[in-house]
């Protein structure tokens, strides 16, 4: 079995990271967005370690990116 690139834990980090500290994004962290939150990074590790010659810090901030469009 092929070891993973990225859990589904150091995704969500990174992209909270990305969101208070790079973005300056205040947040609320209630259950509903947590769920979010927590679906966007297993969304983001999946693709990180299915696809070839991705650059993961890019995904998790297109990601992050389509939150804060959609929030």
């Amino acid at each position: 079995m092929q070891k993973s690139k990225i859990t589904k834990e150091e995704t969500l980090s990174f992209l909270l990271t990305y969101l208070v500290v790079e973005k300056g994004q205040e947040m609320k962290i209630d259950q509903v967005t947590l769920f979010n939150l927590t679906n966007l990074a297993q969304q983001a590790a999946d693709t990180i370690n299915t696809e070839d010659g991705v650059i993961p810090h890019e995904v998790i901030e297109a990601i992050a990116n389509e939150f804060l469009h959609d929030t």
